[in-house]
């Protein structure tokens, strides 16, 4: 039997390694803020290198028209008093306004606008860091950052000129955000984001389906709190947007929905080749933004398209709805890549929609995911920018089949997601509750 001074000895011995384990925490925490803010100083370097030409000899960069020739032009015209939808015609919704608008503050040249522009989406960037680096360090332990940062950088390599000359990257953190927030323990600021994230590009609403079904699997124990915040954000961004715009938000929804074949789709791919073979007449033209694939059984494949894409929805519902160990965010993240797969419109920069939930997958299925999103990357900026103009637009037949390359591995990636499973539950994945997880089994 311990005497009085043993036991407080016990005690003390005890808050000391507790102490001592929390100061080491705090520290290796601190080390990966500081290496992910590392990297995202770093992610400057290859921008610089890849922009080189134009900052030297003033040679025009494809993937910039973007912000020259649309973001410039809506900001100029809202800086002038015009109201977005209802005085001129914008295809995003009302959630992309800031992201546009904000850059005009540096200058109202198109060169002030432009480096405003990537400066504003440099930020962003390393914000992405910073959210990756916290939720890896969360799931698998604080070693493992700096691996997954190196992965980040390798992506970002071949991405980076699409990620400060598009708006993606944010609905993209967007949806990573809901997600992990609404199958982890804060459903309300999960539900809330994905209705925000919807507002800038709608693929972050993707996230509403499988956290939706679990709550409406448990309904006592979830109070269905995160669709409910999640309705109403949507609910009131809905009704700003209509307010703001009037019978202009109905043009901007329905320019989408008159959109052609997209020449990187899923769809234009086997029928170029087919084309190649058979000698059927096809031409590629500009519209809507983007080049679309003009030929005998475009249109017939743009309707198909409807339908595959609610089997996708379902086809990738089915295992998350059926397992025991299916995570609710890898489940987010394959009914992204799906709707990309499934849609008749396929921009290249859509594959960072899923790039932070490829990061954070671990074990087994995070090992042969993200090689295979790593050589996507690189598939990518082959086809855009460098054989776009002399490979893919002539239908050059090298260039057709790195596009149907490209699109094979993303199946194959969409897949993998689809059917495989990590090596354990995450914990913060894992909102534990009467002896269940909300990112367990719907049951």
């Amino acid at each position: 039997m311990r005497g009085p001074s043993e036991g407080a000895t016990s005690q003390r011995e005890g808050r000391f390694h507790r102490n001592s384990e929390n100061v080491e925490n705090a520290r290796t925490c601190t080390q990966n803020i500081g290496l992910a803010a590392v990297v995202g100083l770093a992610c400057v370097v290859p921008l610089l290198l890849t922009i080189s030409p134009w900052l030297l000899t003033g040679r025009g960069i494809d993937e910039f028209t973007t912000i020259d020739d649309l973001y410039y032009s809506v900001a100029v015209r809202a800086s002038q008093g015009q109201v977005p939808y209802r005085d001129f015609m914008l295809e995003y919704p009302i959630g992309s306004l800031p992201q546009m608008v904000l850059p005009i503050l540096a200058g109202r040249s198109v060169p002030a606008y432009r480096y405003a522009y990537i400066a504003e989406m440099l930020l962003i960037n390393a914000l992405m860091l910073q959210v990756l680096a916290w939720q890896v360090g969360r799931r698998e332990g604080l070693a493992a950052v700096p691996r997954r940062l190196a992965w980040y950088f390798l992506c970002y390599f071949f991405l980076c000129r699409m990620i400060v000359s598009r708006i993606d990257l944010v609905p993209a953190l967007l949806a990573f955000l809901a997600a992990v927030e609404w199958f982890g323990s804060r459903p309300i600021v999960g539900g809330v984001l994905a209705g925000l994230g919807g507002l800038v590009k709608i693929f972050p609403v993707l996230v509403a389906i499988p956290a939706g079904l679990r709550e409406l699997s448990r309904p006592r124990e979830t109070w269905l709190r995160g669709s409910i915040a999640f309705t109403c954000s949507s609910v009131i961004g809905v009704g700003l947007w209509y307010l703001l715009g009037g019978p202009g938000l109905m043009t901007s929804i329905l320019y989408h929905a008159e959109r052609g074949l997209e020449i990187e789709s899923l769809y234009a791919g086997p029928l170029m080749i087919l084309g190649r073979l058979t000698g059927e007449p096809m031409v590629v033209e500009l519209g809507h933004g983007s080049y679309e694939l003009k030929c005998a059984m475009a249109p017939a494949a743009v309707a198909a398209s409807r339908y595959v894409q609610l089997i996708v929805l379902v086809f990738t519902l089915v295992p998350f709805v059926r397992s025991r160990r299916r995570s609710g965010v890898q489940c987010a993240g394959a009914l992204i890549l799906g709707l990309i797969l499934a849609a008749p419109f396929f921009s290249p920069q859509f594959i960072i929609w899923v790039l932070p939930f490829i990061l954070v997958m671990s074990g087994s299925l995070g090992r042969r995911a993200r090689p295979l999103y790593a050589l996507i990357c690189v598939l990518t900026f082959l086809i855009y920018p460098v054989f776009l103009h002399r490979g893919l637009i002539p239908l050059w037949k090298p260039a057709v089949l790195l596009l149907n390359l490209r699109n094979f591995l993303l199946i194959a990636l969409w897949l993998l997601m689809v059917f495989g499973t990590e090596s354990a539950p995450q914990p913060a994945d894992l909102l534990v509750k009467h002896g269940d997880s909300e990112d367990g089994p719907l049951s």
